[in-house]
């Protein structure tokens, strides 16, 4: 029952660590391997097979040896000597040979129950039959494939007693030999490649002792480490043994060997590791180790490691209080207990601009014995820890402690203040960070005119050097002001900043432009308006187009207010325009322009008078004829103004330009008439005007 528990123990720890094995297990080629080495006058062979099922086949037909002497008398031989060595197939002893020996040898007990245990229980399946049944049989046979070879390898003697070791003592100087290990298979079931080796006694060499032996002491703990990987090809396991009297008598730490159970299969460790566990500190121990071969030889001893278990300081300082000195310097004190003195060495002091900011070493020598220390050059805020360090190097850090001296000095003033307002009041406020360690933030004011007073809008001081405001953009205040103050830890505050002055977003255009008048003088239109109403107003934009033609509207001139007028002096004579105006103001918005001005430009040549401008009455019809003749081109029309006596003449009739005469019966008895005519041409042109009277 002892002999199962363990094993099962050791089932659960191989079931974590020989995954990669069986990946190369499965890989490769049923085969034997074999090594030797050379043993004062004999030569000793370790073989294995490398797989579960070759390994049961081996069980079942045993192993043969056959030695060929390549060598003699330190020549080769033409005709190398056949000798086999094995009269009877090698296999594992029987059950009843193995229980005095599992008695006395784990590993031997361990081999047993993989030959020849009932029950190999590797957390199966329960109840399963078929598929799951078959490999459940396999898993089993991996599993004591696995736990006979290691238990092989960790002992020479069990690997004899498993028909896996032989030992040759008829081999001679001077000969060298090639051994070749196979299974004693049936000739026609051949299916297992068979392993060999070569050598003789010169190969004779002595094993290296284990390498970079060293140790680290701790609390009641020794922590013990070699470099495994350096000497992994000559040793199984090790042995560490222990010395409480300077070395002059040492224990092994166990009654088994050390081997390496745990090796990883990506980036394995090149150090195996071993934890002691101390009586009590400040003794010394000693330590040493040697490495067993897969022969069962051991090496020599390592370098002794020596080293006393060391008590850990587990008591923190703590900070009782702080005086501030006339000269301005500061006395800080504190406390240590009492209990905790055995483990201390010495006492450091550390300083930062925060308390959960950076710390950095002010003084590393003051003494266990020291309760307080004066501290000169203060900054405007400081935090203190007081460090106790252990006699085994442990740290341990008070809660800190700030120190502020008396301060009576404001922040800067700041500076380089920008801002900025979008069309839907959002302010954003931008300015230089004030750098002052016992900086506490900003206070913000803001107010509707330069001269009221300012308002805070911070509810406390804000420590960003960014804030965002909104404010109402639908006011005549067409800006906004603004000043910035900074204070310290103290709360002295700083004077203000200079005061930003921000222009609220327009979103109103502007009032339109009215035309007031305008003239035509030889070819050259004077426009003449109102301007604009609104305060902000900048300039009046000046419009044309031609009449009666698809070209866009062309823009003339930007008038700067207060002018209001403008000459177009780029005209065609006989053309009719169209003029427009609008309004600017000074955040770029338009008004809308007013109704187009129509304006023709005239030809200013003289024009002949009408040849000729006859009136005559008939009082009996009651009518005057009018008749007349004017025998000049581009003649558009007629106009004929009327006035009686005493009044000024009127335009009272238009005639086309192929009218010659009219009558006009709209009359009055013993009333003077007066008749204006006048031609006007396609150019917009006129002829003096023709004038005759008459009494009705």
């Amino acid at each position: 029952m002892k002999m199962y528990r363990l094993l099962t123990l050791l089932l659960i720890i191989f079931k974590i660590n020989n995954v990669f094995s069986q990946k190369e297990i499965v890989a490769e080629e049923p085969g034997v391997k074999a090594i030797a080495t050379v043993n004062e006058n004999s030569i000793m062979l370790r073989w294995g097979v490398n797989t579960p099922s070759a390994w049961k086949k081996a069980n079942k037909y045993g192993f043969t040896i056959e030695r060929k002497t390549i060598v003699s008398n330190n020549e080769i031989l033409d005709n190398p000597i056949l000798k086999k060595l094995t009269s009877t197939p090698l296999k594992p002893k029987p059950m009843m040979e193995w229980k005095e020996f599992t008695q006395k040898n784990t590993n031997a007990a361990i081999a047993a129950q993989a030959l020849y245990g009932d029950n190999f229980d590797v957390e199966m399946n329960n109840g399963g039959n078929g598929i799951i049944s078959i490999l459940n049989q396999a898993q089993v046979l991996e599993q004591r494939f696995i736990f006979a070879m290691y238990a092989a390898d960790q002992d020479y003697e069990v690997a004899k007693f498993s028909g896996l070791a032989f030992v040759d003592s008829t081999v001679k100087e001077g000969e060298r030999y090639l051994y070749t290990i196979k299974v004693a298979e049936p000739k026609v079931k051949v299916s297992i490649k068979h392993g060999g080796v070569y050598l003789g006694l010169s190969d004779q060499r002595p094993l290296p002792k284990p390498k970079e032996f060293v140790g680290v002491f701790k609390d009641k703990t020794a922590i013990l480490t070699w470099n495994y990987a350096i000497v992994k090809r000559f040793f199984t396991n090790y042995i560490i043994e222990k010395s409480e009297d300077l070395g002059k008598t040492f224990v092994p730490l166990s009654n088994t060997p050390i081997t390496n159970l745990g090796e990883r299969e990506v980036k394995p460790s090149n150090r195996m590791m071993y934890v002691d566990s101390l009586f009590q500190n400040d003794k010394t121990y000693q330590y040493r180790i040697k490495g067993i071969s897969p022969f069962g030889i051991e090496s020599p001893y390592s370098n002794i490691v020596s080293g006393k278990g060391i008590t850990p300081l587990i008591h923190n300082p703590f900070i009782t209080e702080n005086k501030f000195l006339e000269d301005g310097t500061v006395v800080l004190q504190w406390e240590f207990p009492k209990e905790g003195l055995q483990t201390l060495k010495q006492f450091e002091l550390l300083r930062s601009d925060k308390p959960k900011g950076n710390y950095f070493l002010v003084n590393n020598q003051i003494s266990k014995g020291t309760r307080s220390i004066k501290l000169a050059n203060l900054k405007p805020i400081n935090y203190y820890k007081v460090v106790a360090v252990g006699t085994d190097g442990t740290r341990r850090e008070s809660f800190p402690k700030m120190i502020q001296p008396d301060d009576s000095t404001p922040p800067a003033i700041p500076i380089e203040i920008v801002g900025k307002i979008d069309t839907l009041g959002i302010v954003t406020l931008n300015w230089k960070q004030n750098t002052e360690l016992d900086f506490l933030g900003y206070r913000v004011f803001r107010a509707n005119l330069k001269d009221d007073e300012f308002t805070q809008i911070t509810f406390k001081p804000i420590k960003n050097n960014q804030i965002v405001d909104t404010i109402n953009i639908k006011t005549l205040n067409k800006k906004i002001y603004y000043k910035i103050q900074a204070l310290d830890k103290r709360y002295n505050p700083s004077n203000f900043s200079e005061v930003l002055e921000l222009k609220r977003p327009d979103i109103v255009p502007p009032s339109q432009p009215v035309f007031s008048s305008f003239n035509v003088d030889n070819s050259k239109v004077i426009l003449t308006w109102v301007t604009s109403s609104s305060q902000d107003a900048v300039s009046t934009l000046v419009y044309r187009k031609e009449r009666g033609t698809e070209l866009p509207w062309q823009l003339l001139a930007t008038i700067m207010l207060p002018n209001n007028k403008f000459t177009d002096t780029k005209t065609e004579v006989g053309k009719n325009y169209l003029y427009t105006i609008l309004t600017v103001d000074d955040s770029g918005l338009e008004s809308e322009p007013v109704t187009p001005l129509k304006v023709k430009i005239s030809d200013n040549l003289p024009k002949p008078e009408i040849n000729k401008f006859e009136a005559f009455a008939n009082r009996e019809e009651k009518f005057i004829n009018l008749n007349w003749k004017y025998s000049v081109e581009n003649i558009e029309e007629f106009i004929l103004y009327k006035g009686e006596e005493g009044k000024q003449p009127t335009m009272y009739k238009i005639f086309d330009k192929n009218t010659t005469k009219f009558k006009d019966k709209e009359l009055l008895i013993n009333t003077n008439y007066e008749y204006l005519l006048q031609a006007v041409f396609t150019s917009g042109a006129k002829s003096p005007i023709k004038k005759i009277e008459l009494n009705y």
